[in-house]
């Protein structure tokens, strides 16, 4: 018994630790488009989004606290570069149960940024993502700069970093 123990865990772990080098390995490689619904019914593109700029593609739920921990530092994120040509996009994977509870939420907190609807998580997955929060960095000529697996308190110094290296005609690290 304690054998098996032991073996499950070793493989949750290598689980848990191979999940963020996996997502992480779509850096550098060209973002899949999608087209989604935004929470007033509206549909918009990948391609319609990076036009002008970077975008930063926010996976996350209602029933996410992480999600709801990280989504006001990264409003503030859209708030300081949204003249600079960059955009910050949240991407609801709320299912259709929980799915009423977005718009709601999104009002009372005051966001401003487009929140678009993936109730299948289809477009999440085409992004490797397999929990949330997952965020995407994808530069104006559509290639996935980076990814961040979860929210860390902090973590948004490094997201600014990111783009600004970007908006000033980086590569980022």
């Amino acid at each position: 018994m304690a054998r098996t123990g032991r073996w499950l865990l070793l493989f949750a772990l290598a689980i848990l630790s191979a999940t963020p080098i996996w997502a992480q390995g779509i850096e550098g490689k060209t973002a899949p488009d999608f087209t989604l619904k935004d929470i007033d019914g509206d549909r918009i593109s990948l391609a319609d989004l990076t036009k002008d700029g970077p975008v930063l593609l926010d996976f996350w739920a209602t029933w996410c606290v992480p999600c709801k921990q990280a989504m006001p530092k990264l409003a503030e994120i859209h708030e300081d570069f949204e003249g600079d040509g960059f955009q910050l996009v949240a991407i609801s994977i709320d299912n259709t149960r929980s799915l009423n509870k977005v718009k709601p939420y999104v009002r009372s907190q005051g966001y401003k940024f487009p929140v678009l609807l993936d109730t299948d998580s289809q477009v999440l997955r085409k992004y490797r993502g397999t929990s949330v929060p997952h965020t995407v960095l994808v530069t104006q000529e559509g290639t996935i700069a980076k990814v961040w697996i979860g929210y860390h308190p902090g973590e948004e110094k490094e997201i600014r970093a990111e783009i600004t290296a970007l908006l000033e005609g980086g590569a980022g690290d």
